[in-house]
């Protein structure tokens, strides 16, 4: 039976680091994830945000912030986002314009984001 080479511990942790961005660059809402755990604020627009979107933390980022990146994606992908992070309900009927369907998702995230925040706040004390 051969035994695993020894390796630095420079060398494990590059090792390990290759595994995590890989990771990020494969599952976008994990490195979304990791970015926001280490308090980097990054931009999605278009088919990368609908990939790792989650409308309540753009939302806290504002309402313009968060109309910037909506209004980069389709109407269908729009509603899409919305009932992943479960914001919309399936197969109930939203507006039929982007502008229109934005509002509505910005209502919704933003009430859950309102929300959210007294519990962060009581879990800090």
């Amino acid at each position: 039976m051969s035994e695993k080479p020894t390796i630095s511990a420079n060398e494990a942790l590059d090792n390990f680091f290759e595994i995590v961005r890989e990771e990020a660059a494969a599952n976008p809402k994990f490195g979304r994830r990791l970015l926001e755990a280490i308090g980097h604020t990054v931009q999605y627009r278009g088919e990368e945000a609908l990939a790792a979107i989650d409308p309540v933390a753009v939302a806290r980022q504002g309402y313009d912030e968060f109309r910037r990146t909506s209004m980069s994606m389709k109407l269908k992908d729009i509603k899409k986002v919305g009932e992943a992070s479960g914001l919309f309900v399936k197969g109930n009927r939203y507006p039929a314009a982007v502008g229109p369907m934005v509002d509505a998702l910005w209502e919704r995230a933003d009430e859950k984001r309102e929300f959210l925040a007294p519990r962060r706040r009581e879990a800090a004390e």
